[in-house]
Formats: structure tokens, sequence, C-alpha cells
């Protein structure tokens, strides 16, 4: 089974970002732009979240997080003003929960959440 990395984006300087995930272990971090794109290559750290533990993590800076793998479990939060703009969450190929909407990332299965990762977060 080849595990796929969960990425998550924070729009908040690096050393704000790093504190965060201090109790993770094997993240790694890359600065983009005003965003830090921080990386779990262990696939499991934040995969199956609730919302509530993004909105917690978020706080008052804007997150993105996605994830995906070759056994068609997808997931994709955008957070934003301390609010949940989009959940999609699906396991097995099936949806779990798809909530919101953002007219920019439009995210409405697996295909387009590997796409985002591939363009935004690679």
């Amino acid at each position: 089974l080849k595990m796929f990395a969960c990425k998550v984006m924070i729009k908040a300087p690096l050393e704000r970002v790093k504190a965060r995930f201090e109790e993770y272990k094997d993240m790694e971090f890359s600065p983009r732009g005003d965003w830090v794109l921080a990386e779990d290559f262990s696939g499991t750290q934040l995969f199956g979240w609730e919302v509530s533990g993004w909105l917690e993590l978020a706080g008052e800076d804007e997150l993105i997080y996605a994830y995906y793998d070759e056994n068609m479990n997808a997931e994709f939060i955008f957070i934003q003003n301390g609010l949940c703009m989009r959940a999609y969450q699906a396991y097995d190929g099936e949806v779990d929960a798809d909530e919101g909407e953002d007219p920019d990332i439009p995210i409405s299965d697996w295909s387009d959440v590997a796409g985002y990762i591939d363009e935004h977060m690679t």
C-alpha cells in the first residue's frame, strides 16, 4: 500500500506554523509566499480529522488541508476567518462530507482534490 502525504497550507509565519505541529513526527515545512506548506509523510497523523480539529488548528489563520490516495480516499478542508468554507471527505469512494463551496477552488470529487494537490501543493 503506497501512502501519500497529508498536506496542509497555513497562511502564517513559519515559526508559528511549526509550533502548531511540535507534537507531530516527520513533518516537513516549506514557506510558499505568505503561506507555509506542512507535509506529513506518514500519511496518518492528519488523516480523518473532524472539521472541528482543523478549525482549532487554523485559529485565526487561513488553512487549506488536502489528501488523496489510490484507495479513493480524499479530504479537502478550507478554513477562512475561523469558519469552514469547504469540507469534502470521501473514503473508499463514498462521500462522507460535502459541505460549503468555494468558487475559486472547485472541488467536487476525488480527482479534483488530486488535481489541486498536484497544482498547488507539490
